[in-house]
Order: C-alpha cells, then sequence, then structure tokens
C-alpha cells in the first residue's frame, strides 16, 4: 500500500469511493474539488501496487490567528473491501502528522455513534470523546465530536538553513 497526496485526477475515483462507503450520504463532489483546488497536502489517497484507490483522508487546517492553529479530519473512507487491513490506520497517522507539521495544538472530528468501528480507531489512536452532536446526520443521528490535543512536530534543521527547528 502506498500513501500520497491527492491529484484532480483523482477526484472520479473519490467519488465512487465516497459513494460506496457513504451511500446516499455521501459528501458533494465539490468538497472534494475543493481540497484538490485549495490545497493538495490536505488530501491523502491510499493505493494498491496497482494504483487502484483503497482509501481517502480529507484534512482540515485553520490559520490559527488569533486563537492557536486548529485542524482536523473532515472525511475518512475505506473501501469496504479493504477495511480492517491497517488503511484507516495509515491515513490517519499521514493525517495526524500534516497536522502537527502546520503546528496544529488539537485536531478534532466528528463520527456517528452508532459506528463503533471508526470510533475504537480513533480512540486507538488517541483521540477521546468530547460532546454529543444532537441530529448532527440528520433526524435522530447523532454525532459525537472526538478531539486529539498534538504536540506540534519540530522541524527539521535542514529546512529552514538551520537553527533548532522551532520558531518564535
Amino acid at each position: 500500500m502506498n500513501i500520497r497526496r491527492g491529484r484532480l485526477r483523482d477526484l472520479v475515483n473519490l467519488l465512487r469511493l465516497e459513494r460506496a462507503a457513504f451511500g446516499k450520504e455521501a459528501l458533494s463532489p465539490t468538497t472534494f474539488v475543493g481540497h484538490l483546488l485549495r490545497d493538495r497536502r490536505s488530501i491523502f489517497v491510499a493505493e494498491d501496487d496497482q494504483g487502484n484507490v483503497l482509501g481517502y483522508a480529507l484534512v482540515r487546517l485553520s490559520l490559527g490567528w488569533p486563537t492557536p492553529k486548529r485542524g482536523g479530519i473532515t472525511s475518512i473512507a475505506v473501501a469496504p473491501a479493504h477495511r480492517r487491513q491497517g488503511v484507516g490506520r495509515a491515513l490517519l497517522r499521514n493525517a495526524i502528522e500534516l497536522l502537527q507539521e502546520h503546528q496544529v495544538v488539537e485536531a478534532d472530528l466528528e463520527v456517528s455513534v452508532t459506528n463503533r468501528a471508526a470510533q475504537s480507531l480513533y480512540e486507538s489512536l488517541g483521540f477521546r470523546r468530547a460532546r454529543l452532536l444532537p441530529s448532527y446526520y440528520g433526524a435522530n443521528r447523532d454525532g459525537l465530536k472526538m478531539v486529539l490535543p498534538l504536540a506540534p512536530k519540530a522541524e527539521s534543521p535542514g529546512r529552514d538553513g538551520g537553527g533548532d527547528g522551532r520558531h518564535g
């Protein structure tokens, strides 16, 4: 499996995967186009050795002014035939690393209260339940906000020409 940044030419496959994963609750094509055009770093694609898309993660970054930087996972999906094979975990790890690189202090995501498998995955990576979101997914379909405190990842000294990797 390979994890890479999304490309505009991935759009058809991403939308196909989105429909397979979420059916009528799938995100709109404009959400994907927005991520792909705004900042391709904010979309991760998992693919097999033949280039077939196995999953994706959409990452959200805020500017961080005047409050600390925040961000999170807008959406993550794994093709039904490839679930429970580490694809989602690998995508989330890449997403968390990106958030750390951007000095995000807390990541968040929303998940259906009935999606126990996803909640278990998120908790295994350090997310904790923050609050109930009544009717977040429609009438009588509650969501759950989960958060992950992050320690910003120090930049390597070679990135900015030297120093200790900290920004003041």
